[in-house]
């Protein structure tokens, strides 16, 4: 299928709502034609190094928030499907903006219920020991790890990783090694943390007793 894209270097999942600022004159013109009907949907490829990477996600436009006097515009979207790309054509049938031959990559939302319960354990232990925990109000098993996948310390190419695997149940085991490796590590800084800030503090300590015999 062909798809009008907007590269940016953001990595969405599907699921997830971003909120983007429209400036440049294409791409109000896309978003134009996508609140006008004209346009369903458009992709987000990431921009890695300068380049179109070759998988993206599909999204549709939620909502147009706000329109300046210049043009631009702030609106909400959705993800909704990962993609690959075919190929990348600089201009999207006759339009200035850009548009690709893409093929949609199915998810298959089957998991393991036991990993799945594992996983939630894990990914709440990560949350507790950040300075804000970030709660998934609306869990869905089925692309759960999309849904903690901007919140649990991924870089930027375990994201994409998990972005390009289409089976839930390895996403999941893929989130719980991550977060096997990570928490220790933060346990540790945490409790360093904690041993610097009592450097400060005023102390109730026991004092050694000499009566007693050594």
């Amino acid at each position: 299928m062909k798809l009008p894209i907007f590269p940016l270097q953001l990595i969405v999942f599907p699921g997830e709502q971003v909120n983007l600022h429209i400036f440049e004159q294409r791409y109000r013109n896309l978003f134009n034609e996508l609140r006008n009907g004209k346009e369903l949907f458009f992709g987000i490829p990431p921009v890695i190094n300068n380049e179109i990477y070759g998988i993206g996600t599909k999204l549709n436009l939620l909502q147009v928030v706000k329109d300046y006097q210049s043009g631009e515009m702030d609106v909400i979207a959705e993800g909704i499907e990962v993609f690959s790309i075919n190929k990348v054509f600089p201009q999207y049938l006759d339009k200035a903006f850009a548009g690709a031959d893409v093929e949609i990559l199915e998810n298959d939302g089957a998991y393991d219920l036991i990993k799945f319960e594992a996983l939630k354990i894990l990914y709440n232990q990560f949350q507790s020991l950040m300075p804000q925990k970030k709660e998934i109000k609306n869990i869905q098993g089925e692309i759960y790890s999309f849904q903690i996948a901007h919140l649990s310390g991924l870089n930027e190419l375990q994201k994409l990783e998990l972005l390009g695997n289409p089976s839930e149940e390895e996403r999941q085991e893929f989130m719980i090694e991550h977060f096997q490796k990570i928490i220790p590590s933060m346990q540790s800084i945490e409790e360093t943390q904690k041993r610097i800030l009592a450097n400060g503090h005023f102390k109730n300590l026991k004092a050694f007793n000499f009566s007693k015999p050594v």
